[in-house]
């Protein structure tokens, strides 16, 4: 009786093992695809914000003659811009090599001290450009 009793428990633990395989294996697998949609999707974000290279060429005193350089290989989208504590809320697409004055992305022809700091607000991230003389 005591051979009897070892198999049956020897054969229970067997296929409680064997029953746990396959939902480990399906948890196992979807947290693997998470993991690498994850990291995909920062590595791509990741490049797109190294290949963003804006320059701000500050000429004269005003939104006109200050000009928005995208120099880099992607097109940038401006969602916003800070200009003399005055925030300016826009949805303006510079393509690559293309140079905009500051004017036409904010709409307005506003006057620009020497020593202002613009921020622009490209994909999430903000750049600072500091005018005048360095």
């Amino acid at each position: 009786m005591k051979a009897i009793s070892s198999i049956f428990s020897t054969l229970i633990v067997v296929m409680i093992t064997l029953s746990l395989i396959v939902p480990l294996y399906l948890f196992f697998a979807q947290s693997y695809t998470n993991s690498s949609i994850q990291a995909n999707s920062a590595y791509n974000n990741y490049l797109t914000d190294i290949n963003i290279k804006i320059s701000v060429i500050y000429l004269g005193n005003s939104a006109n003659t200050t000009f928005v350089y995208n120099y880099g290989s992607v097109p940038i989208i401006i969602d916003k811009v800070i200009v003399n504590n005055v925030s300016y809320n826009v949805k303006y697409e510079i393509l690559t090599g293309s140079l905009v004055p500051l004017s036409s992305i904010i709409n307005s022809n506003i006057p620009i001290k020497e020593n202002s700091t613009i921020i622009l607000q490209i994909n999430g991230n903000y750049y600072y450009f500091n005018l005048g003389s360095d």
